[in-house]
């Protein structure tokens, strides 16, 4: 225990008893860095920790033995500008948590993304964005009608946004952690101009913005984003030529009925705006996915161009993203391709012409059948059902209006199209539509035989493929299935390689009615499958993340039965910014929006899942929203607060006291709320050594010392040489040469909204399996679980470590410290989680984004189940290297706030940060857990942790460090 008289500025530490071996630590070849200013600093590390005697910390600090030297410091060589072999070169340090380029390649094992140090990654970022959908020239925002119809002569160019607005939003979303991009590439931009004019000049622009992806540490896939087929048919996607090869007219879509296209459409009396989804049950895009999926069996008589439409349909798309992926193939920032943005079967496995089954589509505004639309577009005037809001059932039926009361067609030439193939006809006697084939798309039409949507959806998934990965082999190929409904059952023959499954998920009764007060939540997916109403009815935030949480499972637990086991990402989720009657635009207030968000993130965490958030929007506004189709779901808007916040404001607030706005610094006030549960930490935090229990509590006091000399770690040739890839292992780097963050008022932030809740700490690259992960917004209490691999993971990549045996990694000594104190000779020969091989290594550093958007000022409390940390502030990053390698052996990391007040025994001086030292080992060298940490999941072995159990207010924490951070 540390004395009164103590020296500030040296480590003192408790004597261990002679009969316990002492802590050590992967020596580390690192310098304290100069402090920027009181209140920060360049890094901080568990090492100081190490359990040395004064004499010893003081010897081995000066020790040349632990200092890099030019035959010592180098465990591979590139040549100037290379990329090392696990990220990163000599003028791009590897390592920040949410750089998806320090780890090498993303791959894939199983069910998780991994990386080439065999770590498995947990990826999140936005949908970019939006305002993509639409053509720049002429304006493409739904609420404008100029120039819409002329179709080929339209321009994508600035979408997402202009070139010199890149370094912007892409530090933005750095700032944030959300570097996983999900880049939106409609059909239309690429191939407007008519099939197989290809507009290049939009392609360089992406080429461009791409390739600066790597500076901000971004990886991307592309989407090839479509709703409702097309802007023509009321969503977004395909070009307008694609009608005119269908057949149909696109100017006559409004008069018929066979599309709500909100750009012709707002006009009094028609349907409420937010109806868009509705057109996946109207003529104009039921009939073009039909004929797009599946043209050959239920329209053999329809060509184009000497092509079935089928054929020309789907060739078309596919040499379009072909063309693309050539184009992209060089670029390091693409990591693959999604098949189809939501896709819908149009009318294939229809059951009923007569009627739409309201619990599995929306039936809204306006709603023909199927049988009434293709009267409508043939030139009949028909009485249509029109359906308003409504509950506990989403909508009711309100009365009827005439539609097409001037019998246009919308038909280019002759009749329509199911008419011809024999699906209906008119009434002679009554003058009515009439279905003469109502299992026409639930049967084969020639044989007779069931028909499966999920059939021609897997086989179009493997040509896609097919097409995308000739041009980039190693390309990951993401695919959703049809919205709220599970992914199709792959099957012996179906395409395997690089597939990802990437549903979506919404709250859609929020969604819908653009409200949430955290009062009552409703389980959509349940009530669509019959759920009883009240069975699915959730009360209270803790009630809405029971409900999302139990969603979100059973979309994950689909995939992995229909899809196998693949990685999984959230392709889009996310809120409505405008919801509760927009009052957070007047009043500055998005308390309810951050509880919202948080609600769902928080549910893809206890999931496990990696996201891309929707959206990012750089033109969004509090006026039109995204400028699509009534939508406002951008974390971004231009309608923020401009300029350098006040201070103590949070970014997005106008006029109304936000929880930010209360106190000058947010994390003090949530400070207050962890208070209780901090302020008897150190009492829990008992050590169990040699059979007697201590209260010990060692301190440490940071000093400041000279920058590292970038000289030490280069060698005699002039060629540029490496350290291994690790925080704990690189010496020639300096923390405080990167750019620093300041806070949650740093100007970047500004323009955001939500961002309580959109920023936040997460483990993006796990050195094992992630068992769990939690993180509270009202405490700022990040805790995170994860596990030794079971099985050593097959390596990537390999990285000569002439080093490896001096350092330690792999030896006797490492056996030596097993559970029972006996030697492990299968610890000694083989690497859990690591290449197996005696002349590579990998490093093993889990790295946990920590964002100084919530943390900047605050005191942190961090404390790890074994092993060491480093936290370096400018990189926003929480490094982790655990010491228990013994397969399925559970790791812990809490990170959270301490309260005002100093904590006991620990020293009070100018210093701006003082370390604070538990844990300990036991008799047999293994690690000690820390109190309270959770055990071993119940998936893994009953012996991860040995045989010792866990027992409540005992300490068994081996570096249960405790880092006051100011």
């Amino acid at each position: 225990m540390p004395t009164d008289n103590a020296s500030p500025a040296s480590p003192v530490f408790t004597e261990q008893p002679s009969a316990v071996p002492a802590m050590t630590f992967r020596p580390h070849h690192l310098k304290a860095q100069e402090l920027k200013h009181t209140h920060s600093f360049s890094s901080m590390s568990s090492y100081a920790s190490s359990a040395h005697t004064d004499n010893e910390s003081t010897s081995n600090s000066s020790s040349e033995e632990e200092r890099p030297t030019k035959n010592h410091a180098v465990s591979a060589k590139t040549r100037k500008g290379e990329r090392r072999p696990g990220g990163g070169s000599s003028l791009r340090p590897a390592g920040k948590a949410h750089d998806w380029y320090s780890g090498g390649r993303i791959t894939s094992n199983g069910r998780w993304f991994r990386d080439s140090q065999n770590r498995t990654l947990l990826l999140r970022g936005v949908n970019l964005c939006g305002n993509s959908k639409l053509p720049t020239t002429p304006n493409g925002s739904t609420h404008l009608n100029e120039g819409f119809f002329d179709h080929r002569n339209v321009c994508f160019l600035g979408r997402p946004f202009p070139r010199d607005q890149a370094d912007e939003h892409f530090s933005r979303l750095q700032r944030w952690g959300l570097t996983f991009v999900r880049l939106l590439v409609p059909w239309e931009a690429l191939e407007h101009s008519g099939p197989g004019i290809y507009d290049d000049k939009f392609i360089d622009s992406l080429v461009e913005l791409i390739d600066l992806m790597p500076k901000y540490g971004i990886k991307c896939f592309i989407d090839p984003h479509q709703d409702c087929w097309s802007r023509f048919s009321g969503g977004s996607g395909a070009p307008g030529w694609t009608f005119e090869a269908a057949g149909l007219d696109l100017r006559k879509f409004k008069t018929t009925g066979a599309a709500y296209v909100h750009n012709t459409n707002q006009d009094a009396g028609d349907s409420p705006p937010m109806v868009w989804p509705t057109n996946y049950t109207k003529l104009a895009a039921s009939t073009m996915f039909t004929l797009f999926w599946a043209g050959d069996t239920f329209a053999p008589n329809k060509m184009y161009q000497g092509e079935p439409i089928q054929q020309f349909l789907q060739n078309r798309y596919f040499a379009c993203y072909n063309h693309l992926a050539q184009r992209l193939s060089h670029l390091d920032a693409v990591i693959g391709f999604e098949v189809m943005n939501e896709p819908h079967p149009g009318y294939i496995g229809l059951e009923s012409l007569t009627r739409y089954e309201f619990n599995s589509n929306l039936v809204f505004g306006d709603s023909p059948s199927a049988v009434e639309g293709f009267a409508l577009g043939d030139g009949m005037a028909l009485p249509i059902e029109v359906w308003v809001k409504s509950w506990p059932f989403p909508t009711k039926k309100q009365g009827t209006r005439i539609i097409n009361s001037e019998k246009a067609s919308a038909w280019l030439e002759g009749e329509c199209i199911w008419k011809q193939h024999g699906v209906w006809s008119v009434n002679q006697k009554t003058g009515k539509p009439q279905v003469d084939r109502p299992d026409y798309f639930t049967t084969h039409p020639q044989t007779g035989e069931p028909i499966d949507f999920s059939r021609f959806y897997l086989d179009f998934v493997g040509k896609y493929s097919k097409a995308v990965q000739k041009a980039i082999p190693s390309a990951f190929v993401f695919v959703e299935p049809i919205p709220n409904e599970a992914p199709p059952i792959w099957g012996p023959g179906d395409h395997e390689e690089g597939i990802v499954y990437a549903p979506h998920w919404y709250d859609l009764h929020s969604v819908f009615n653009k409200a949430f007060d955290g009062r009552i939540t409703h389980d959509v997916q349940g009530l669509s499958k019959g759920k009883n109403v009240l069975a699915a009815t959730y009360f209270g935030l803790k009630g809405a993340r029971k409900n999302y949480r139990g969603q979100i499972s059973n979309l994950l637990n689909a995939g992995l039965q229909n899809v196998g086991n693949k990685p999984c990402v959230i392709g889009e989720c996310g809120i409505p910014m405008d919801i509760n009657q927009r009052k957070a635009f007047m009043n500055g207030d998005f308390g309810h929006h951050s509880r919202f968000l948080d609600a769902i993130l928080s549910s893809l965490e206890a999931n496990l899942l990696s996201f891309t958030l929707w959206n990012y929007n750089t033109t969004n506004d509090n006026t039109y929203g995204d400028h699509w189709n009534g939508e406002d779901f951008s974390i971004f808007s231009l309608d923020s607060p401009q300029g350098t916040p006040e201070a103590g404001r949070s970014p997005g607030s106008n006029t109304q006291v936000t929880l930010r706005q209360q106190a000058p610094n947010f994390a003090k006030e949530a400070m207050k709320r962890s208070a209780a549960s901090n302020a008897d930490v150190v009492s829990k935090l008992q050590i169990k050594r040699a059979g007697h229990e201590s209260d010990s509590y060692s301190s440490f006091v940071g000093e400041k010392e000279g920058a590292n000399n970038d000289d030490e770690c280069r060698t005699s040739n002039e060629e540029d040489t490496i350290a291994e890839d690790s925080p704990f292992d690189r010496s020639y780097f300096r923390f405080e040469d990167e750019e620093y963050d300041d806070g949650r008022d740093h100007v970047a932030h500004v323009g955001g909204r939500a961002l309580d809740a959109v920023v936040r700490p997460y483990a993006a690259k796990v050195a094992g399996e992630p068992i769990s992960t939690e993180f509270d917004l009202a405490t700022l209490q990040f805790t995170f679980r994860f596990c030794n691999y079971l099985q050593a993971p097959i390596p990537s990549v390999q990285v000569s470590s002439p080093e490896k045996q001096q350092q330690g990694l792999i030896t006797s000594k490492a056996a030596n410290n097993s559970s029972d104190g006996t030697s492990d000779s299968t610890l000694e020969s083989q690497w859990y989680g690591h290449p197996p091989d005696d002349d590579t290594t990998m490093a093993f550093d889990t790295e946990i984004f920590i964002p100084s958007y919530h943390y900047e000022e605050a005191r942190l409390d961090i404390r790890v189940s074994d092993g060491d940390w480093r936290y370096v502030k400018e990189r926003q990053t929480l490094y982790y290297r655990h010491k228990d390698m013994k397969p399925g052996a559970v790791h812990s990391v809490l990170v959270k706030l301490v309260s005002g007040s100093p904590l006991p025994h620990s020293h009070n001086n100018s210093s701006s940060t003082s370390i604070n030292k538990t844990g300990g080992v036991d008799s047999n060298g293994r690690s000690k857990r820390a109190a309270g940490s959770p055990g071993p999941s119940k998936l893994k072995s009953d012996s991860a942790y040995g045989s010792s159990s866990l027992q409540v207010g005992k300490a068994e924490s081996d570096a249960g460090c405790v880092c006051i951070i100011m």
